[in-house]
């Protein structure tokens, strides 16, 4: 019968089955065949098939761990193996003993339908809980070594958006999975540093119950000293703990205040623990029989039996104190900084009631203990959130960002400092309250030398914005500079370890290192300057030049900017001169620019003139402070001695024009035909001053200058005064040409007619 039902649970393994028996043998190490015959040792294939069909379970779990041979009721016998003994067994859906192996499952996201054994690799997921150390720590390493790795590597977080709040969402959930594996880790910590008295197999505690049997213990001298040994042998059991616990213990230098908590539970539960077995019936029962037995004995154990009981409330108590801090620490955990700075008095006031209540932890060194933990805690929140708990690098941010992030970041530890000493000062002013006995050196020591990193980081980070110009600007050569800067910041952002761990020294090394190469380059980049400067041609190329350095925006410049400004007067003072010698030469007959007409280009003239003095002088009165010099004053009346002859100049020219302007009715009123002097033709009566009069309105109108109504008029009629030129020109010539093709014969016969016109 256990056959045939062993063949029917055979007949039901179709392709999805042989599947998952393919993924549990390379699992396990195990050929398929073995791991077929394991799974068909279950008495029923149920959960498999729930798995398999719509609308069924979306787990499938094996356990495979060490248990009781299966009889004949699975179907099989298996040679060698007798039934009770134990082996490695694969069980399905749950296990008959306790869970101390493997545990290997497969999820199902969707069951709106079947599973197909053609897509099952891509419908299922693949898992194992390994509790061979233990459940909790089995979960633990899940969680820290899969879960964990892949909640931080994954980018597409569906619903949730980039935006800063659900940046924090964000990690504010992984830090939550943080202070779940703390807990797990606590937990675990607990439960393995138990203390259970060594059991004692070679006597018989319940015969150590009644009155009389005590009695009859007690008067026999071997069985009194049998029990004094044991109780001994606890002693040093009990001992040992309560020296351990006395002693100081190792902590992560990083540790937090809720790990102080934890801390305090392991050892109340420790404690406890011990009670409880000091209270049972076995070491009862030996106590007894010692009393009436007057063992000296008694007076050690009582003693033991008070300092162990002391060490259980002590711990129970600091427990029921250090747990007020677990909600005002809960900021401490997350990457709200803002929270945080919010929650520091919250926090500091809950310490100060627990030095001002608590029997046992009001001591100097616990007090400062606990501070230090806050800031330890305080500076790994600020690096996680500088670092976006751990996802971007401090150079691969942005750098107005991390400076903004370091300045929230400093501003909170100064702030829980400042809070620290308003409430101490507080303390000293209240009647009967104890004041802090701390250390404020070792409690403040590691946040100071975290905002001294800080300043640092923020040093570099000022100097990279600086030098990042280098590559965007385009004065020729400047390049070089970029290069040797970007190799430079190339070495630094290449080093591995951290540089927010204030413990790393070998950041400072490096920093020295990058503020000497930086503090080389400056001054190749301030000689690169002066040699762009070595030979002046002209101070508007000059001071164009020097503008584009300025744009650069670098503190090493500044110096070198004031001597170059310097260089750039003298030179100025020299082309000032120049210019003065170049009017007086040019100023009867200027030269003009192509196609200008004679006015205008002699105002265009005078500008150029103009404009060469104006655009440094324009420099030197904006953006330095040199006009105010002696030397510069000179400069200044010499600028406004010429400035004030050629704008003179202009201003002559100009109104001579305008009062030329005024006889343009005369040209236009003329006769629109006259008769050559000589040939006695007929010719356009066109005045040639018109165009001339044209061009110098338009250029006049594009200096900006003032252009008379009528002379406006005429630039607006002056294409209908060329047509109209074009067209009589026409006229005039078809009369020649019938003229010329009139014959002789008719000419006298028309000449009185001819006359006419």
């Amino acid at each position: 019968r256990y056959k045939e039902a062993r063949e029917y649970r055979r007949t039901q393994v179709d392709a999805s089955y042989k599947y998952i028996f393919e993924v549990l043998s390379v699992r396990l190490g195990l050929d398929i065949t073995t791991v077929e015959e394991m799974i068909l040792d279950a008495p029923s294939l149920e959960a498999f098939d729930s798995f398999f069909a719509k609308g069924g379970s979306k787990t499938l779990k094996i356990f495979y761990q060490e248990g009781e041979a299966r009889g004949i009721e699975c179907g099989r016998t298996i040679p060698g193996i007798a039934k009770g003994s134990k082996m490695m067994q694969l069980y399905v859906d749950n296990t008959p003993d306790k869970f101390i192996g493997l545990c290997l499952f497969f999820v199902r996201c969707k069951n709106d339908s079947p599973l197909s054994a053609k897509t099952i690799h891509e419908d299922i997921f693949f898992g194992v809980l390994d509790a061979t150390e233990g459940l909790l720590r089995g979960v633990r390493n899940m969680i820290e070594k899969i879960f964990l790795p892949a909640i931080l590597a994954t980018n597409n977080w569906g619903a949730l958006s980039q935006t800063k709040q659900d940046t924090k969402d964000k990690q504010n959930f992984v830090e939550t999975i943080n202070r779940y594996l703390s807990f797990l880790e606590g937990a675990i910590i607990s439960i393995e540093g138990t203390v259970e008295l060594k059991k004692i197999d070679y006597i018989n505690f319940s015969k150590l119950q009644s009155f009389e049997k005590v009695t009859a213990a007690a008067d026999d001298p071997d069985m009194v000293h049998q029990l004094e040994e044991v109780l001994m042998i606890w002693y040093r059991q009990i001992e040992r703990v309560l020296i351990e616990s006395e002693q100081m213990r190792k902590e992560a230098d990083d540790s937090g205040p809720l790990t102080e908590l934890e801390h305090w539970k392991c050892m109340s539960a420790k404690f406890n623990f011990i009670i409880e077995q000091i209270k049972g019936p076995n070491c009862k029962a030996i106590i007894n029989v010692l009393k009436v037995g007057h063992s000296k004995l008694l007076r050690m154990w009582q003693e033991l039996d008070a300092r162990i009981t002391d060490a259980a409330n002590e711990s129970k108590d600091n427990v029921k104190y250090l747990c007020t801090l677990e909600k005002v620490c809960q900021p401490l955990y997350n990457y709200d900084l803002v929270s945080m700075t919010h929650g520091i008095p919250n926090l500091i006031n809950a310490i100060r009631m627990i030095h001002s209540v608590s029997r046992y932890y009001n001591s100097s060194e616990r007090m400062t203990s606990l501070f230090i933990k806050v800031t330890n805690q305080m500076v790994t929140t600020c690096r996680a959130y500088i670092t976006d708990g751990g996802l971007s690098c401090v150079w691969e941010q942005e750098a107005s960002t991390v400076i903004g992030k370091i300045k929230d970041c400093m501003f909170l530890l100064k702030e829980y400092q400042k809070c620290f000493h308003e409430t101490k000062q507080e303390i000293l002013e209240t009647l009967g309250e104890k004041t802090f006995e701390v250390s404020e050196m070792y409690i403040f020591g590691k946040s100071e030398a975290f905002c001294r990193r800080l300043e640092k980081i923020t040093e570099m980070i000022t100097v990279v914005q600086t030098f990042c110009a280098l590559s965007l600007s385009t004065i020729e050569g400047i390049d070089i500079m970029a290069v040797k800067f970007k190799n430079i910041y190339q070495s630094v952002q290449k080093k591995q370890y951290d540089i927010l761990d204030p413990r790393k020294t070998e950041f400072d090394v490096d920093f020295v290192s990058f503020m000497a190469k930086i503090e080389g380059l400056e001054i190749q980049i301030q000689t690169f300057m002066r040699t762009c400067f070595g030979r002046i041609l002209s101070s508007q190329h000059a001071l164009q030049l020097l503008q584009r350095f300025q744009k650069l925006r670098m503190p090493c410049l500044q110096e070198e900017t004031v001597h170059t400004v310097g260089c750039v007067l003298q030179h100025f003072v020299a082309e000032l001169e120049a210019t003065k010698k170049l009017y007086q030469t040019q100023k009867d007959d200027p030269p003009l620019a192509r196609n200008m007409p004679p006015v205008a280009g002699k105002i265009l003239w005078v500008r150029q003139l103009f404009r060469r003095i104006n655009e440094p002088i324009n420099y030197f009165y904006k953006k330095s402070n040199i006009l105010s010099s002696p030397e510069g004053k000179a400069v200044v009346r010499l600028y406004n001695r010429i400035a004030c002859v050629l704008v003179e100049f202009e201003v002559v020219y100009h109104n001579a024009w305008m009062k030329e302007i005024s006889q343009l009715q005369y040209p236009l009123q003329a006769t629109i035909f006259v008769c050559h002097p000589k040939t006695g033709k007929f010719m356009v009566n066109f005045d040639p001053q018109i165009p001339e009069i044209v061009r110098e309105t338009k250029c006049m109108i594009k200096l900006g200058l003032e252009v008379p109504e009528q002379a406006k008029r005429i630039v607006k009629i002056e294409n209908n005064l060329k047509s109209n030129k074009l067209r009589l020109e026409g006229l005039l010539q078809r009369y020649e040409d019938l003229c010329q093709e009139t014959p002789m014969i008719f000419v006298n016969l028309m000449a009185t007619k001819m006359k006419k016109v």
